[in-house]
C-alpha cells in the first residue's frame, strides 16, 4: 500500500489534520474530505506549510451520493475515517443526533469505500466505547457491552461502537479490510475548547499569562495521549500487514495521571503561571472515571513497532506549549 492515495475524512480537523500531516511527511499522496473549506485557525497553522501538497474535497459524510462521487473520482486505496461529531455532552443529551452524524456518516463512508474498491478503512474511534472497566490493562478484548449497560460516554460511545461493528460487518460481507484506532484523552496544539480533558484550558491561558481556575475534575485520572502519537499510530495501521490485530489503542500505556497532576506539570513548565482545579467530581466526572484505566498498547509495540513519542506527559505538554508559543509569535499563526 506504499503509493496509493490516502483519503482522510475530517482531514482539516484535529486528529484528521495531524494524520494528514504525518502522511505528507512520509511523501504519501493525500486527499482530505471536509464539510467546509474553513477550519480552525490553529489547524490551518498546523497544515499551512503543506498548502498545495494535498487535495481538498468539500463533502459531507452524511450525503452518500456525494461521497460516492468523490470516492469514484479520487479512487483512494486507503481511507482514514476521522470525521465525527465529538461534542460528547451534546450527544449524550441527543442520541438521535449521534446516530445521524456519527453512525450514518460512518456507514456512508464504508459504503462509498466498498463501491469504489478501497482496500482498507481505518476508523478513528475512541476510548469512550468502554463501559465500566472489567480488568486492567485494557486491551482489544475488553467488552464494550456488559450486563449492566454500554459505553460510559452514552450516545457518543454507542455511535463509535456502532461504527466499529458496521466496519467489521462490511469486512465480513465484502472483504473490505477494516481497522480501528481508539485514542485516549487526546491533547496537543489545535485541540478544541469543548474537549473534556482540560488540557487546552490549562495550557493556552497560562501561556498568555492568564490565571486558570477549573471548578471540578481534579481527581479524574486519564491516560493523556499526544495527538502526534495518535497520528503516528494511525499511519502504522494504514500500512500494517493483513495478519495484524484490528483494534489498537492510541495511548501511552503508562499509569493514569489526574487532571490536578497535569495542571501541576503545566504550572512547572510555565513559571509564574497560576492554575487551580478543584478536586470535586461532578456526576459526569464520576461516570468518566468508571471507564478510565491502564491501557495495553502491547499489540501496537509488537505488531507495528510503534511506541509513543510522548510517553512522558511532561514532554508532551512541553511540545504543546512550544507549538502554541510559535503560533502566537507568528501572529495568529498564518503568514501574511
Amino acid at each position: 500500500m506504499a503509493g496509493g492515495l490516502v483519503l482522510v475524512t475530517g482531514g482539516l480537523g484535529f486528529i484528521g489534520g495531524y494524520v494528514a500531516r504525518a502522511l505528507l511527511d512520509q511523501k504519501r499522496r493525500v486527499a482530505v474530505l471536509t464539510r467546509g473549506r474553513s477550519t480552525s485557525v490553529e489547524m490551518r497553522y498546523v497544515l499551512h506549510e503543506y498548502e498545495g501538497g494535498f487535495v481538498t474535497e468539500v463533502a459531507s459524510v452524511e450525503d452518500l451520493p456525494e461521497l460516492v462521487e468523490v470516492f469514484a473520482r479520487l479512487e483512494p486505496e486507503t481511507v482514514v475515517h476521522a470525521a465525527s461529531n465529538v461534542e460528547v455532552a451534546a450527544l449524550y443529551r441527543d442520541p438521535y443526533l449521534a446516530f445521524q452524524t456519527n453512525v450514518t456518516g460512518t456507514v456512508n463512508v464504508l459504503e462509498a469505500a466498498r463501491r469504489s474498491g478501497v482496500r482498507r478503512v481505518v476508523g478513528i474511534s475512541s476510548i469512550g466505547v468502554l463501559p465500566p472497566i472489567r480488568y486492567q490493562p485494557i486491551d482489544g478484548a475488553h467488552p464494550v457491552i456488559v450486563p449492566g449497560g454500554g459505553p460510559g460516554t452514552g450516545a457518543y460511545g454507542a455511535a463509535k461502537v456502532s461504527g466499529e461493528v458496521f466496519g467489521f460487518a462490511y469486512q465480513q460481507a465484502y472483504g473490505l479490510d477494516f481497522r480501528v484506532v481508539r485514542p485516549s484523552a487526546v491533547y496537543g496544539f489545535g485541540m478544541q475548547w469543548h474537549s473534556a480533558n482540560y488540557m487546552k484550558q490549562f495550557v493556552e491561558p497560562a501561556v498568555r499569562g492568564e490565571a486558570v481556575k477549573v471548578a471540578s475534575g481534579g481527581r479524574l485520572p486519564r491516560d493523556y495521549t499526544h495527538v502526534i502519537d495518535v497520528a503516528e499510530l494511525t499511519v502504522r495501521v494504514i500500512a500494517c500487514g493483513d495478519d495484524t490485530d484490528r483494534v489498537f489503542y492510541a495511548a501511552t500505556g503508562g499509569p493514569l495521571v489526574t487532571a490536578a497532576q497535569a495542571a501541576r506539570l503545566v504550572a512547572e513548565l510555565i513559571p509564574g503561571s497560576s492554575i487551580e482545579i478543584a478536586d470535586m467530581m461532578t456526576p459526569d466526572d464520576e461516570v468518566e472515571s468508571s471507564f478510565r484505566g491502564v491501557i495495553s498498547i502491547e499489540n501496537a509495540r509488537i505488531q507495528l513497532g510503534w511506541t509513543p513519542r510522548y510517553a512522558s506527559l511532561r514532554e508532551g505538554i512541553g511540545e504543546y506549549i512550544s507549538a502554541y508559543r510559535e503560533f502566537l509569535a507568528a501572529g495568529a499563526g498564518l503568514p501574511s
